[in-house]
């Protein structure tokens, strides 16, 4: 009953019964007849934390011998300013971030293990052990999150909290929001999927898109 209560109070106030992770503004770059963001903010431990996009590309797959297109991707920082828009350096810069977010907005219909082993790919290629506690719950919310479903967003967030560990919440294109907590370093861990060394051709087109 307090669930209904809660989803029916949220319909009348016009927000979703769901959780939302980023409050997105503004009208930026157009991919894939897609309107991306201009702006977003998240709000983490009675903060509002406001997020600038460093910019965004597609995400193609090879298959077979053809390039298929998953997802539009774009990313946002909490400090612009502070943020190395090099691809030796991008990774690493994510020390100086309060916050900082990737905003994916699937073109198809991609199933839970496929997102999932891609990110798994992505992270042995960067030498990061998907057994690590914090990585593994990582991967588990991507496996149990379900399908990306096209037309939808799929959002991962990292926020640095104030006892010095770093949470990263998933949010599925359905909505339900996982959260994750790890020490220090574990948001470039899981960010070194776009940013750190790159999987495959596909994710190389993206991450220049990205830092161009």
């Amino acid at each position: 009953m307090k669930r209904i209560i809660t989803a029916l109070f949220s319909l009348m106030l016009g927000q979703p019964a769901l959780a939302v992770v980023l409050t997105t503004e503004g009208t930026g770059p157009h991919i894939e007849k897609i309107n991306l963001p201009a702006t977003a903010s998240v709000s983490s431990e009675g903060e509002t934390i406001k997020l600038s996009s460093v910019g965004a590309g597609l995400r193609a797959k090879k298959v077979v011998f053809v390039n298929v297109k998953v997802y539009a991707g774009q990313l946002f920082v909490s400090d612009l300013a502070t943020f190395k828009k090099s691809e030796g350096e991008a990774l690493g810069s994510l020390k100086a971030q309060k916050a900082v977010a990737i905003q994916m907005h699937f073109v198809r219909d991609v199933d839970a293990d496929n997102v999932q082993k891609s990110f798994k790919e992505a992270l042995k290629a960067n030498n990061i052990n998907p057994d690590d506690a914090s990585v593994k719950e990582f991967l588990d919310a991507v496996s149990k999150g379900g399908e990306a479903k096209e037309g939808k967003a799929l959002t991962v967030l990292g926020t640095k909290m104030k006892d010095g560990s770093e949470v990263i919440t998933y949010e599925t294109t359905s909505g339900q929001a996982t959260q994750i907590k790890g020490g220090e370093g574990f948001i470039e861990k899981i960010f070194a999927i776009w940013l750190g060394k790159s999987a495959d051709d596909g994710v190389v087109n993206l991450k220049k898109s990205i830092l161009k």
